[in-house]
């Protein structure tokens, strides 16, 4: 019996060995009913001891309970079976097995073990407190608030390990969220030890942290912790949780990319309280894709039907629903079904919270840019709506030609007097040339004599009311619009003319206005640009010197004229035209954008002062002129919230943004470089899908070099990893391999040296280009080489067995490229090149057919072809450049201090000739493969029959001149 005992001993040991998963438990069950048939009663526990380990690395940890039950039995049966070790075990199994999480454990059998086991810990001496826990976890669970709180007076010192986090997320749900925060402080600062608590701890912090305001400690949070349990099924609550944090701060996106990775648990899981969690979160999550119109779109659910939003949603909030039933029936109250029903029906906490991450669907991208179309309000009157759109246009507002528009359609049929009519066309006439400029093409016949029909019933209803200088600035008007006709210039500058001859006349009469004069001469000025950049009929000085003179005119005039609002904004505007004239000259055009920005300052139209200020930025981070930019942003931003702002373009907003990051990042200001590739970000997600990927994956990139400079590499990690598949998409290299050197470096700080390592070599391997990649090439071996108990060998030898033939053959033309620059000889570069050329000829043939596949094996073998061609010429070069001592090395007639006497000139020539013939069938051969391969190879089959012509030249030698 003694050698089945020592033999069952010996297998226990041996299952750990076994990967987690019902492998290993079954092989644990078939060991304790052997160890039950030996009646040895220590091997027994032991073999329970290990069955109940793997449940619980296998996830199965709803069959614990029962083995645990047992186990309990033996040990309130016969104590002295059990060693010291032993015992402290079994109790302290406790601490970690409760049947709260599964409704099929009855509450009584939970209760029972509750209550027992004070005792037991008692007997075993350990201390007390883990009863505490469990029976504060069982009043929470079950709702029942006066009992749990009765357990904080009575166990205010708690174990810093799990049981805080039940602690926090007690006082979490009863709106203390600054004392959970407290009590979880020494996890989040990375102090306690406890492999699992700081993934726990980390989830469940968001949300308090985003209501008490602190939305970058929450952002680092989420980084940071769903880094620890991405994948993990042993993980559905604290993944739950990371879904609730995006649902409710406006990034939906990135909750619906997490969900889709952990669909599959939707549907099933060992246990349920954690799939209860997750199925909560995604509930949540879907109710606010919906409301957001979003009900029809396409997501990831769990195996079987295509699933929409609305389909997902109905089947998650079914499952939930049926979920929270089981325990309420287990526990004899509602507290787990209202709770969760009150978690998934919670109300976005932010708009949203910028995450440095990009999410799944377009359409969720939420900036609010300023602008819309003005609506009268409710029960208005056409005399109240005139006094509305007068006071809208006088002061510049955005909406002033939406409410003109409305009272135009309202004064139809309606009797109107002289004044008004003159109003109304003049109103209708600059929204019909506002809609030619904006078409940015030669307007139709139709559409330019309609607004040039309304400026002249404007002028003539003017000047029958006794106001010609109104009129003339109409005329000028109708001049501009007419200059966007198809070779209307010359008719235009004529008309404009005539305008200013009129204007200018009547002012010396005194009978026009500093305002009239200088609208005038604005449209003057814009007459001769547009029709400059059709024909070049003024110079581009000519031009800047029209709108110098009307904004140094209507400066003069703002001080003492009681227009001085209207006066101010003509004089911005002719400012900014000038700065637009002056592209050559960045100082001249920061002057000229700050002198127009404050003048639209002074007339109290900030609104308009957005543009130049976002302008003024960008010329001054092109000038480095770093906290000067700032402050213009900052301008920009600040007018943009005054709460009336027109149309802004967010790329226009988010590349000064990024232009900022980029200077910060440059100067080493970490803080201010991710502050700003926030908002840039922010601001690039409100564009065009095309326009969004890519620069939106440029700002998070900055935003993750920054992480980086202030060793947030889990940040920095998380923050790449999401945006690598975008930037995997571009044909630029330089931001591809800028994206992994980051990712490399953020990995390292982690740790993870041959992953750093070898997201370097992948950059690289990308592009093919040796004078790209090869300071690349030379820091992914600095990488791995550098790592701690680690070489070169590990990161590649793992990448070789999880690659494909493409993978390989990239791994080996780095290494050619690393033995290159480490200065290793061309011969041994092209040993590894030739193999590499194998594997692609071999699965290259295997692909006939499979149309993308073969294209793809076919690029990679001109990837290795080229350089494989360069390493065979230098090889035979540098054979040909040796001088007799090293050649007789190489060649193995040279002895340990003795040369041999003989010539060696015919034995190097022949060796020349041969490696020279290799050099030139390698490159006819490539020739004749390309050509094999069609059209579209034309190129590559020039460059091969290129070298070959060179390999033949150095083959055939120098040649006599020809006579």
């Amino acid at each position: 019996m003694s050698a089945l005992v020592n033999e069952i001993r010996h297998e226990l040991a041996q299952v750990a060995t076994v990967p987690a998963g019902r492998a290993r438990s079954s092989l644990a069950e078939a060991l304790v009913d052997r160890a039950r048939a030996t009646a040895d009663a220590p091997l027994l526990l032991n073999a329970m001891a290990t069955l109940m380990s793997a449940y619980d690395r296998g996830d199965e940890r709803g069959r614990m309970f029962e083995v645990f039950d047992q186990a309990l039995r033996l040990w309130d049966e016969d104590p002295s079976l059990f060693g010291g070790r032993a015992s402290n075990r079994l109790v302290g199994e406790f601490e970690w097995i409760s049947g709260l999480d599964h409704p099929e454990v009855p509450l009584a059998s939970i209760e029972r073990w509750a209550g027992g086991m004070e005792r037991r810990r008692a007997l075993a001496g350990l201390p007390r407190h883990t009863v505490r826990a469990q029976e504060f976890l069982l009043a929470t669970h079950l709702g029942d608030h006066v009992r749990a709180e009765e357990l904080l007076r009575q166990w205010p010192a708690v174990d810093p390990g799990r049981p805080d986090t039940a602690l926090g997320a007690w006082h979490v749900r009863q709106g203390r969220d600054a004392e959970a925060l407290r009590i979880w402080e020494t996890v989040l600062a990375g102090s306690d030890d406890c492999t699992g608590e700081p993934a726990r701890v980390l989830a469940r912090s968001l949300l308090p942290l985003v209501r008490l305001g602190r939305s970058d400690q929450a952002r680092a949070h989420h980084l940071r912790g769903y880094r620890l349990v991405r994948g993990k099924g042993e993980a559905l609550e604290e993944i739950g949780h990371h879904i609730e944090f995006c649902a409710l701060t406006g990034n939906e996106t990135r909750g619906l990319d997490i969900l889709g990775r952990h669909a599959v648990h939707l549907d099933g899981g060992s246990n349920p309280a954690k799939r209860l969690s997750l199925l909560e979160s995604a509930v949540l999550l879907l109710r606010r894709l919906a409301a957001l119109g979003l009900g029809a779109e396409p997501v990831a659910g769990p195996p079987g039907p295509a699933w929409t939003v609305d389909a997902l949603l109905l089947h998650c909030d079914r499952e939930r629903g049926t979920l929270s039933v089981r325990f309420d029936r287990r526990n004899g109250n509602t507290a787990v079904s209202d709770r969760s029903r009150a978690r998934s029906e919670q109300q976005p906490l932010l708009e949203r919270l910028p995450l440095g991450i990009r999410g799944g669907l377009p359409a969720l991208a939420r900036v609010t840019v300023p602008g819309g179309e003005w609506q009268p309000g409710p029960v208005r009157g056409f005399d109240q709506m005139l006094a509305e759109a007068r006071r809208l246009r006088d002061s510049g507002h955005p909406d002033s030609r939406a409410a003109w528009s409305v009272l135009d359609q309202e004064a139809a049929g309606r009797p109107v007097d002289g004044c008004l009519r003159a109003e109304l066309a003049a109103q209708r006439g600059l929204r019909l040339a506002e809609e030619i400029v904006q078409a940015g093409i030669w307007p139709s016949d139709e559409d330019l004599a309609a607004a040039m029909d309304a400026f002249e019933e404007a002028a003539e209803a003017f000047r029958a009311r006794g106001a010609p200088a109104e009129a003339a600035v109409n005329r000028a008007h109708a001049a501009l619009t007419l200059a966007y006709g198809h070779e209307r210039g010359e008719e235009a500058l004529a008309l404009a003319d005539e305008a200013e001859r009129a204007v200018r006349a009547l002012a010396e009469a005194g009978s026009a206005t500093p305002r009239q004069v200088t609208a005038v001469l604005l449209a003057r000025g814009r007459t001769a640009a547009v029709v400059r950049s059709a024909g070049d009929v003024h110079s581009l000085d000519e031009v800047e010197r029209f709108f110098t003179c009307a904004a140094a005119y209507a400066e003069a005039a703002a001080g003492t004229d009681e227009e001085s609002p209207e006066l101010r904004s003509l004089a911005a505007q002719a400012q900014r035209a000038a700065a637009d004239c002056m592209f050559r000259n960045s100082g001249r055009r920061v002057v000229l954008l700050r002198a127009c920005s404050d003048n639209h300052l002074l007339a109290g139209r900030p609104w308009d002062a957005v543009e130049p200020f976002l302008e003024l930025a960008r010329e001054l981070a092109g000038l480095r002129e770093r906290p000067a930019a700032e402050d213009a942003a900052a301008a920009a931003y600040e007018a943009m919230e005054h709460g009336a702002a027109g149309p802004v373009d967010p790329e226009s907003v988010g590349h000064v943004y990024l232009l900022l990051a980029r200077l910060a990042l440059e100067s080493a200001a970490y803080e201010d470089t991710a502050r700003h590739a926030l908002r840039a970000g922010l601001w690039y997600e409100a564009c065009a899908p095309e326009q969004a990927s890519r620069q939106s994956a440029l700002a998070y990139l900055a935003l993750a070099e920054a992480y980086c400079g202030t060793s947030r590499y889990e940040e920095a990690a998380e923050v790449v990893r999401a945006l690598l598949p975008d930037v995997r998409n571009w044909h630029d290299g330089d931001h591809l391999l800028r994206a992994r050197e980051v990712f490399g470096r953020s990995l390292r700080g982690l740790g993870e040296h041959p992953t750093a390592a070898q997201q370097l070599v992948e950059g690289a391997e990308r592009l093919g280009q040796t004078y790209v990649c090869g300071p690349y090439y030379a820091a992914g071996l600095r990488e791995t080489a550098e790592a701690p108990e680690t070489g070169p060998e590990a990161a590649y030898q793992e990448a070789w067995e999880n690659g494909s033939a493409v993978d390989r053959a990239g791994l080996l033309r780095s290494r050619a490229r690393q033995s290159e620059a480490a200065g290793g000889r061309p011969g041994h570069a092209a040993s590894m090149l030739a193999k590499a050329q194998s594997l692609l000829e071999e699965a290259l043939a295997e692909a006939e057919g499979r149309g993308e596949q073969e294209e793809e094996l076919r690029g990679e073998l001109a990837n290795t072809w080229q350089p494989l061609g360069e390493f065979l010429a230098a090889e035979a070069e540098e054979l040909a450049g040796m001088d007799a001592t090293r050649f007789q090395v190489m060649d193995g007639t040279c002895e340990i201090g003795w040369l041999e006497d003989a010539p060696y000139e015919p034995r190097k020539t022949a060796a020349v000739r041969e490696a020279r013939e290799k050099v030139l069938a390698f490159h006819l051969r490539a020739a004749d493969r390309f050509a094999a391969f069609g059209p579209g190879w034309e190129e590559y089959r020039a460059g091969a029959l290129s070298a070959a012509a060179e390999a033949e030249l150095k083959l055939r030698g120098p040649q006599p001149p020809r006579r």
